[in-house]
């Protein structure tokens, strides 16, 4: 009786074991979708909002206060976007060329942007919402922009 109550202990021991060793597929997965904000001071820095759905591969870019040249007018610009996975599974990433911008207007209504400067090429933006990070990266209206930063 004490041989066969040890090997039931011995097995339901070893079923713990192997049940507490998970491997990495345990981690909760990349949401299918997400609005993710980046880090800003105040309302008057520039900011991201990446508004993902990856159930069909489209995302949003929202560009709080940028200013494409000095003494230019600040504006709140809208992009839409492919969306895919990094392959390791934890990042979104949005990239694409010849992209339309909106602006947004005073009655909070979004307008294209009147020329093709203003188009957004070599966009390639990644989104790690398990680090809490973002890159984008840009050229349009003459010139190249890139950030790096954090999530809220």
């Amino acid at each position: 009786m004490k041989k066969l109550f040890s090997m039931l202990f011995i097995t339901a021991m070893l079923g713990l074991v192997f049940t507490a060793c998970g491997d990495d597929k345990d981690e909760p997965e990349v949401p299918k979708t997400a609005n993710l904000e980046s880090v800003h001071a105040d309302e008057n820095d520039n900011y991201f909002v990446f508004d993902i759905d990856m159930t069909e591969n489209k995302g949003t870019i929202i560009m709080h206060n940028m200013q494409f040249a000095p003494g230019a007018p600040v504006m709140t610009l809208r992009v839409n976007v492919p969306v895919s996975l990094s392959s390791s599974g934890d990042a979104y990433i949005m990239r694409g060329s010849g992209l339309v911008v909106e602006m947004r207007v005073g009655d909070g209504s979004w307008v294209p942007m009147p020329s093709e400067n203003y188009l957004l090429n070599n966009l390639m933006c990644t989104v790690n919402p398990k680090a809490k990070t973002y890159d984008i990266s840009f050229d349009s209206h003459g010139g190249h922009f890139e950030e790096s930063g954090k999530l809220q």
